[in-house]
């Protein structure tokens, strides 16, 4: 390993309006990544499962902007708002000679790469076989469908994230509340790939554990023709478990969804004691509150599974949302 390089460029800007009832903070910043540190996959024959290495050159370039606005202010009461968008963005420019992809994690069937000229990182699944106008090709004697190469699914981190906090005062009372939003990124779900293959899933029991006719599925009307025709007659194979376990599990796409995610942080309410109240004590200060964190958590309808953050690792492997961590959980507590 060398050590990695990492060069930035930043412009800023911070300006202040109606005696800072108004404020705006900007900043947009270029940033250049040499000898990247990364896990990746080597081949079987070496024995092992992963190891360090360097990659050569990732570019990152993002932005930043914090919008803060006191909206009503009176003598008791005030009500503060912040504003804060940020999109990020990180192109592969080079790996190594003659090198234009690299395996930061992978099952063989679905993984985390670094493509040269994609934004980092990339999740790539085994796909549907398709025919040129996007239909499932199916076996025309199982009805099955059938499996394609990995196919790029497209990137693990979100294209912004949209933050968003609110405080509102009154007398000593003060209550603030925290939430995010973000999307345009995609993670793997592998609880439940794993809950498919054991025959768990709510899909599995869609079709009531019969066969049926895979939809909007084409047979190809002869070997290497070319030529696709509507299925209309042909089911897939053992519906009740086989075709759930050694079939559609074995397309890696099914399990690869939307990341967006609406999410409440954190309420807090607090209360600061008068201080006339403690002026002939020894205590210059009380306060004492109640916060909720990661109250409420909003998902796309095709993701019912998990949370896009809980993921299995905290190196380069972004996107892998497994079952090998303990899930994030609403908490309650005092001040």
């Amino acid at each position: 390993l060398t050590k990695e390089k990492i060069n930035t460029t930043e412009f800023g800007v911070n300006a202040a309006f109606f005696n800072n009832r108004l404020t705006v903070d900007a900043a947009y910043y270029l940033t250049n990544s040499t000898d990247l540190i990364t896990f990746t996959t080597p081949s079987l024959s070496s024995g092992a499962e992963s190891f360090l290495t360097n990659i050569g050159e990732v570019e990152g370039t993002g932005y930043e902007l914090t919008i803060g606005a006191t909206i009503l202010k009176a003598t008791d009461f005030s009500w503060d708002v912040n504003v804060n968008y940020t999109a990020n963005e990180q192109k592969v420019k080079s790996i190594s000679e003659g090198v234009n992809e690299i395996t930061v994690t992978s099952t063989g069937e679905v993984g985390v790469f670094a493509i040269v000229g994609e934004d980092f990182p990339q999740m790539k699944a085994t796909s549907y076989k398709r025919d040129p106008q996007g239909n499932v090709i199916v076996d025309a004697v199982s009805g099955n469908p059938q499996v394609g190469e990995l196919k790029n699914m497209g990137k693990t981190t979100p294209d912004y994230i949209l933050g968003l906090t609110s405080t509102v005062n009154y007398k000593n009372f003060s209550l603030s509340a925290t939430m995010d939003y973000r999307t345009g990124h995609v993670y793997y779900e592998q609880g439940s790939d794993a809950m498919e293959f054991t025959g768990r899933s709510l899909e599995s029991a869609s079709a009531n554990r019969q066969d049926f006719v895979f939809p909007n599925s084409v047979v190809e009307t002869g070997a290497g023709t070319g030529v696709y025709v509507p299925n209309t007659n042909i089911p897939i194979t053992d519906g009740k478990q086989d075709y759930w376990t050694n079939t559609y599990n074995e397309i890696k796409e099914n399990y690869v969804k939307d990341a967006t995610a609406l999410k409440i942080r954190e309420v807090a309410l607090n209360y600061t004691l008068p201080a006339d109240v403690l002026k002939n004590t020894p205590i210059s200060a009380v306060n004492v509150g109640f916060i909720g964190r990661n109250l409420f958590t909003w998902l796309p309808s095709e993701n019912h599974f998990s949370d896009p953050e809980f993921n299995n690792s905290n190196s380069n492997a972004i996107g892998i949302g497994g079952y090998f961590q303990s899930p994030p959980t609403r908490s309650y507590g005092s001040l």
